[in-house]
């Protein structure tokens, strides 16, 4: 069966007065191909982490930045010991995060009242 390239979108909605906010996205299954981040006009801390999976998975973690961005998330591959992969024991070899579950959007140190939002490009399976 072919690929299928998905976009999903998450909004922190208002952030709280204390700076922070929390959203989740709908299950997904699939590669993390790349995320946008629309960023409000003041600085805050922006984590996107899985969430409903045996073990969490920290994709990204973007601390103090204002500027809208594109990511392309990967994370180095293992073998069947755990152990990193590197080529020519010298080069880690990467991949995109695969996702099973939702993806948790937490600001911190935002501005109260604003709004981040994230489209996230996924290889769905």
């Amino acid at each position: 069966m072919p690929s299928k390239i998905q976009r999903i979108r998450i909004s922190s909605g208002a952030i709280a007065a204390d700076g922070t906010a929390t959203a989740y996205s709908s299950p997904i299954a699939g590669k993390i191909l790349a995320i946008a981040i629309d960023y409000p006009a003041a600085t805050c801390t922006v984590d996107i982490d899985t969430d409903g999976e045996l073990s969490a998975q920290k994709i990204i973690d973007l601390a103090a930045a204002n500027a809208d961005r594109v990511v392309y998330p990967r994370t180095q591959i293992h073998d069947y010991t755990g152990t990193g992969v590197e080529y020519a024991n010298t080069y880690e070899i990467y991949e995109p995060f695969v996702v099973n579950g939702r993806l948790k959007l937490s600001i911190a140190s935002g501005t109260a009242r604003q709004t981040v939002t994230v489209d996230v490009l996924y290889e769905a399976y």
